[in-house]
């Protein structure tokens, strides 16, 4: 599995230079086979050293297949220029958000403007609210319009948003709106559709029986794993205190419901060697029907996938490798689609399972007690404790944060899942007896409700989430040596593996500090690339100043996806509210007046209508309005470059770029040109 990973990684980084000859792999396999039907293990190492370089060659020639799909039609070597209209098919069920409906539709053929041809390619698409309500999974759609390739990362280290589509092979994205009709329908995938349907039937059942909304919204994300109706207080919350976990339906839920189904046919004395098979099969077939009760959501195929295993191993083996176990299933669903590999849901999955496998028993074994409910605490805390050594450095990686109070959440919030999950299952069930239904609906209402305040206490304790935590891909990778060289001295009780996990912590000590020396002697200004916002953030060492318009400074939301990840990097704190930069800050009459690092940056005011009698020249002059035009056709005016923040319209940005060439003023358009930053070394 990990050599299978390796070629699909390499190939993904590297491209085609990885790619081994076809006929190079079939000579490889038939000496493998030739050598392995021998019985001397002369060349056991020769032989295994073949296999691993076989199933590198064979994952980078999945990764190749899996995106090569319709490759001719492929919309990637089209002029999308001549695209006038497309038709495409609705492939996921539409997503709700906060002003849109997002879809995800494949396109099958397009127009430009004399021909239908046929085309191939996904784009993530987004139609207005009430014209995408009515919208279905299976819908085909005439689109006016061309899609558009989507757009890298606006500033520095703001999410990947392109990278996370390629890795579901959508390479485009477009603002529909309500430029589209409805043609027809066909449904992709039957079974998809069946659990579609389905899990809506389950969702109007909690609708219709939990009356709370708050608590109706954490059962739909911790049952059915539709996460749609979570408010921000709510994620934060559970965020803040390392709960989050149970609000998608993962291996936590899946793994509740297999154990509770062994327990049952224990109990029912079906336990027994001879009836392994029979329990294998009853277990997987529950597990997939609530895998379509979910909508078969990725996250919960990734889950079932991996008990599914679980219990083929039980079955075929009366002493299975749990490892080799969650190896195959692993294999399994890179063999189906080979980008999940980069998906941080399946490297948490696996990595938070591997973690319980291996060190929850040693860890468990280092105390006993004869208390019953003491022995619970302490399972479930090893259980903590070994997921979050197993994921806690992809968690800072990805998410820059760590919830310091998890311990204390964890000890209810698992057993609170499980109370949740089996209540939901249950309504589920009883919703033919609404009487009943109602009563379960109510005590299940008032359980989260309660559940809800334990977790908004928690939350509020001083120092309940630790963030603005910054580690790279080295950094990570070292924590996980770290952490390997840690527990191999725990376990073989060698002095040598404790050296080198010394080793490895004073490599990220020595990293860390080379990261944040970088930014200690330096000041920057820059200037975010944020569509209809202005917003320049002044940066000296690790402390740093926002200056933005009102609507920005006023979304907390925008600030997190757009300025946090930039400042992460600088070790600068991440809230503006906290920005402890100080400079001079003056009103004049054109405008704001900044003094800052020796240079000088005018925000031109809107509605300027002064004239200059007198020479001015700034560094810097950020141009945010258009009615500052006449202001910079006054040759008494004289920046030395002009900043041009995505706040003007098209027309009026080419307008102003025309003036500026005519002058042969120094500028830079942010909309067109990207984000700008000027940095000043000591």
């Amino acid at each position: 599995m990990l050599c299978f990973a390796l070629g699909i990684v390499g190939c993904h980084y590297l491209g085609d230079v990885v790619l081994l000859p076809v006929a190079f792999l079939v000579l490889a396999f038939l000496a493998f086979f030739s050598l392995a039907l021998k019985s001397s293990l002369k060349f056991s190492v020769f032989n295994a050293l073949l296999v691993f370089l076989i199933l590198f060659g064979l994952g980078s020639w999945r990764l190749k297949l899996y995106k090569n799909v319709e490759q001719a039609n492929h919309l990637l070597n089209y002029d999308l220029d001549q695209v006038k209209a497309y038709k495409a098919q609705i492939l996921e069920q539409p997503k709700r958000k906060a002003r849109t409906f997002n879809v995800v539709l494949k396109v099958y053929e397009t127009y430009d403007g004399v021909e239908w041809k046929r085309a191939a390619g996904q784009v993530n698409a987004y139609v207005d609210t009430l014209a995408g309500a009515e919208l279905n999974y299976g819908d085909l759609l005439f689109v006016e319009g061309k899609p558009q390739e989507t757009s890298a990362p606006a500033n520095p280290g703001e999410f990947n948003f392109k990278g996370y589509l390629v890795y579901q092979n959508i390479h485009f994205q477009q603002f529909i709106g309500k430029d589209f009709a409805v043609i027809g329908h066909q449904t992709p995938n039957y079974f998809m559709r069946q659990a579609l349907y389905f899990s809506g039937r389950c969702q109007r059942v909690f609708e219709r029986y939990i009356p709370n909304e708050r608590s109706r919204a954490i059962a739909l994300a911790l049952v059915l794993g539709v996460k749609d109706n979570l408010d921000d207080d709510t994620l934060r919350a559970y965020s803040a205190t390392g709960a989050m976990h149970v609000l998608a339906v993962s291996g936590l839920h899946v793994g509740i419901i297999y154990m509770l189904l062994l327990w049952l046919i224990k109990r029912v004395g079906l336990g027994k060697r001879q009836f392994r098979w029979y329990v294998a099969i009853f277990s997987i077939l529950i597990l997939w029907c609530y895998a379509l009760l979910t909508g078969l959501s990725p996250s919960v195929l990734r889950a079932v996938t991996m008990f599914s295993f679980f219990a083929l191993s039980r079955a075929m083996f009366r002493r299975s490798n749990i490892y080799n176990t969650l190896a195959a299933s692993a294999l399994a669903l890179l063999l189906y689609n080979p980008y999940l590999i980069m998906s941080v849901g399946f490297q948490l999955s696996y990595l938070a399972v591997l973690g319980i496998v291996y060190l929850q028993p040693k860890l468990y074994a280092l105390w006993e007690t004869k208390y019953w409910l003491l022995d619970k605490i302490w399972a479930i805390t090893c259980v903590s404790i070994a997921a979050q050594i197993a994921t806690g450095p992809l968690s800072v990686l990805y998410f820059h944060q760590f919830p310091n109070y998890f311990l204390v959440s964890n000890l209810f919030i698992i057993p609170a899942a499980f109370v949740i999950l089996m209540s939901g299952l249950a309504l589920l069930v009883l919703s033919f007896v609404p009487l009943l239904a109602e009563a379960l609906g109510w005590l299940l209402s008032r359980f989260i409700w309660l559940v809800n305040v334990v977790v908004d206490w928690v939350s509020a304790w001083p120092g309940s989430l630790a963030e603005g935590l910054f580690a790279d891909i080295l950094d990570t990778w070292t924590l996980y040596a770290l952490i390997i060289a840690i527990a191999l001295f725990f376990v073989r009780k060698k002095l040598y593996y404790l050296k080198v996990g010394v080793g490895f912590a004073l490599l990220f000590c020595i990293n860390q500090v080379n990261h944040k020396a970088a930014y200690l002697d330096s000041s920057e200004m820059a200037v975010m690339n944020i569509s209809n916002t202005m917003a320049v953030d002044f940066r000296q060492g690790t402390q740093g100043k926002l200056i933005a318009d009102s609507a920005f400074m006023a979304d907390a939301e925008r600030q997190r996806f757009h300025l946090y990840a930039k400042r992460l990097l600088a070790g600068v704190s991440q809230a503006p509210a906290t920005d402890a930069l100080d400079f001079p800050i003056a009103e004049t009459a054109l405008g704001n007046l900044v003094t800052f690092n020796g240079k000088s940056v005018l925000f031109l005011a809107s509605g300027n209508q002064v004239k200059l009698n007198e020479e001015v020249k700034v560094d810097f002059c950020v141009v945010s309005a258009d009615s500052s035009f006449k202001l910079l056709s006054n040759p008494n005016f004289q920046p030395a470059q002009v900043i041009v923040v995505p706040k003007l319209s098209y027309y009026k940005t080419n307008q102003l770029k025309s003036l500026l060439e005519k002058q042969s003023t120094p500028y830079h358009i942010v909309l067109s040109d990207g984000y700008f930053e000027e940095v000043w070394f000591k």
